[in-house]
């Protein structure tokens, strides 16, 4: 099984006089890509509500797994250019304590994919290292490095946390490149 820990959105885009749904973020659009080569699990936070229940639904209808308990409150929508995004109001906070959980509970992860954009921001960066520091056995682990930075993002805490994470992991890849994540997961 691969897990992997990235963050998801829906969002709506105007086309004529109708609204077409959208769903995206580094975690799920990996986790689309490697379910062709394993079975997935996406740990990433999902809002509440009718919004998170769209984005269940969608993961589900692609053979995805998700956790459950891992969700926040809504926050009011937010535009960039002409779509409307609608996240929880913590995307990019994930709780150490359910993360080991969720690495315990799939018990046959052997495989991580890591967003970079949550290794950039507190307290996921420290939450996401301490559980695959502890995760036994020790899975293989690529960073996507392309995430661009979001608002309250730090830059040389994702340095430092990758730094700390090549030095505790038995095997990790830190990347920009899809092809050569892909290879190292095969």
């Amino acid at each position: 099984m691969i897990a992997v820990i990235g963050e998801m959105s829906l969002s709506f885009i105007p086309e004529g006089d109708k609204w077409i749904k959208k769903f995206s973020g580094t975690g799920y659009e990996w986790a689309l890509k490697l379910k062709a080569l394993d079975s997935v699990v996406l740990l990433t936070v999902l809002p509440m509500g009718e919004c998170g229940k769209e984005m269940a639904e969608c993961l589900i209808d692609n053979g995805i797994v998700f956790d459950p308990d891992m969700h926040s409150p809504l926050n009011p929508a937010i535009k960039v250019g002409n779509e409307y995004f609608l996240r929880g109001s913590a995307p990019l906070t994930l709780s150490a304590e359910k993360l080991s959980d969720a690495l315990t509970y799939f018990s046959d992860i052997r495989k991580v994919v890591v967003s970079s954009a949550l290794l950039s921001y507190n307290p996921s960066a420290s939450a996401v290292l301490d559980a695959l520091s502890f995760a036994s056995p020790q899975p293989k682990v690529a960073v996507d490095n392309s995430s661009p930075l979001c608002p309250g993002s730090n830059e040389s805490l994702l340095e430092k946390t990758l730094s700390s994470l090549n030095s505790a992991m038995g095997e990790c890849l830190v990347s920009d490149s899809e092809s050569e994540i892909l290879g190292f997961l095969r």
